[in-house]
């Protein structure tokens, strides 16, 4: 098994459309604001990622500056709710399980 493959595995499912997307205040529990809404995926991708930095960080400096930067984006999600769309969208935690893939 590769190193990192509990991560990388995910590629394919986190390359899907709509893994995300924004509830409008009708469609919304809180039926005030927008929210963001997201696919089981992400969230089991969130819950391995989340033990994956906890129980077996990377050494190569690298791929652990990796892990970080995931962990950053779910952070920030956080903070502010639905940040999370666009880096689904955008590609942008594909690309970095894509590099960690190459470790």
């Amino acid at each position: 098994m590769k190193k990192y493959e509990k991560l990388t595995k995910f590629i394919p499912a986190l390359e899907a459309e709509g893994l995300g997307r924004w509830l409008l205040p009708e469609e919304s529990a809180s039926g005030a604001l927008p929210e963001a809404e997201y696919q089981d995926v992400v969230f089991r991708f969130l819950d391995v990622l989340e033990a994956f930095a906890e129980k077996t960080p990377p050494k190569d400096p690298d791929a652990a500056q990796i892990v970080r930067q995931l962990m950053e984006i779910f952070g920030k999600e956080e903070e502010h709710p639905g940040v999370l769309i666009g880096y689904l969208e955008n590609g942008t935690i594909v690309s970095l399980l894509r590099e960690l893939a190459k470790k």
